[in-house]
C-alpha cells in the first residue's frame, strides 16, 4: 500500500498554437518559443519527470508529459504554462492519472525511478477504458488473460526498445487508464501494437483514442 503523500500523479497536456501565432512576425514567434523554453527549464527540477514534444497530430502542436507527488503541482504547472504562452496557444486535450504498480504484475523497482530514465525520441499516449463485463470476470481469470497479452508483448522481437507505463484514472478522468509509451522507433511500436490486436484481452477494450504521438523537442523548436 502506498503511503499518503507518496502517490505519483501524472499528466499529459497538449496545446495548439492560435492563428495569431502563425500570422505574427518571426520575432514574435521566437519570443513565444523562448518563453516556453524558459518555462520548461524553470519547472524541470520541480517535478519527478518533465518532457516536451512536438506533436504529429493535426489538432495540437506541443505535448507535455510530467509527474508529481502532489496534484497541486500538476495544477500549478498548467496554470503557469498558460501564462508562458502569452495568449498565443490554447489547451487542446489533457489526461490526468495515478501511476501505480499493476495488480497483475509483481512489484519491482521504485516507480519513481522508472520515470527518471533518459527520454527516448518518441512518446505515445492515449486513454483506455474497458467494458463493465471485464470487471465481473474472476480475478484469476483476468490475470490469465492479461498474462497472455503481456507475454505477447514481451516476447515480440521488436519490443526491446519500448518502455511502457500503465496509469490509472478511476474516478479521476474521463477514462479508466492512461497508457504511455516511449520508443526510438515508431515503426517497431506499430508492429508490436498490430500483433497485440490478436490478444484475447482486446475483447473487453472500448476506448483507445485519441492517440497522441510526440517527437522529443527539448528545447522546443518549430520548423519554418
Amino acid at each position: 500500500m502506498i503511503k499518503l503523500g507518496e502517490e505519483i500523479y501524472t499528466s499529459v497536456l497538449t496545446y495548439r498554437f492560435r492563428q495569431e501565432f502563425y500570422a505574427s512576425p518571426d520575432s514574435q514567434k521566437d519570443r513565444t518559443v523562448d518563453s516556453i523554453n524558459s518555462f520548461f527549464n524553470q519547472w524541470s527540477g520541480k517535478l519527478i519527470n518533465l518532457r516536451m514534444y512536438r506533436s504529429v497530430r493535426y489538432d495540437c502542436d506541443i505535448i507535455f508529459w510530467f509527474s508529481s507527488h502532489d496534484p497541486a503541482s500538476i495544477a500549478g504547472f498548467r496554470e503557469s504554462l498558460n501564462h508562458s504562452f502569452s495568449g498565443m496557444a490554447e489547451p487542446a486535450y489533457s489526461m490526468f492519472s495515478l501511476y501505480e504498480h499493476s495488480p497483475y504484475l509483481k512489484a519491482g523497482k521504485r516507480l519513481e525511478d522508472t520515470l527518471r530514465f533518459p527520454p527516448k525520441r518518441y512518446f505515445v499516449a492515449y486513454p483506455m477504458s474497458k467494458t463493465p463485463d471485464w470487471y465481473l470476470i474472476d480475478y484469476d481469470e483476468r490475470k490469465k488473460i492479461l498474462a497472455e497479452h503481456i507475454g505477447m508483448a514481451s516476447s515480440h522481437p521488436e519490443n526491446q526498445d519500448i518502455r511502457s507505463y500503465t496509469t490509472y484514472s478511476y474516478g479521476l478522468g474521463d477514462q479508466e487508464f492512461v497508457v504511455l509509451y516511449e520508443t526510438d522507433s515508431l515503426a517497431q511500436w506499430s508492429h508490436v501494437t498490430a500483433k497485440l490486436r490478436e490478444a484475447t484481452a482486446r475483447k473487453w477494450i472500448i476506448k483507445e483514442e485519441p492517440i497522441f504521438i510526440g517527437i522529443l523537442s527539448e528545447p522546443f523548436a518549430m520548423q519554418r
